[in-house]
């Protein structure tokens, strides 16, 4: 499964809920940055790496990826493989 990977623009690092979630090693922290897009809304952006396993499994598919979202609805979400930071060319 992939893995979420803290980044150098990362605002906020969202925590398990219980000390006893993390010692179960069932959630981890997740590195976000949370900001405000240009219609004003709150917007949380994070990071994920594939396993060699999983992209290959991705490349063979033509590119599809699976997302699931715990709860009743899905809320709405991007996934892109560019980075969405504007860098100068010395970074």
């Amino acid at each position: 499964m992939a893995v979420a990977i803290p980044f150098p623009e990362a605002n906020l690092v969202l925590t398990a809920p219980t000390p006893e979630d993390a010692a179960a090693g069932t959630v981890y922290d997740l590195y976000v940055h949370r900001y405000r897009d240009l219609d004003g809304q709150t917007n949380v952006l994070s990071k994920w790496r594939l396993s060699p396993e999983e992209l290959a499994a991705v490349v063979a598919s033509g590119g599809d990826l699976w997302f699931n979202c715990w709860g009743a609805t899905h809320s709405p979400m991007w996934i892109t493989g560019t980075d969405p930071f504007v860098r100068s060319e010395n970074n």
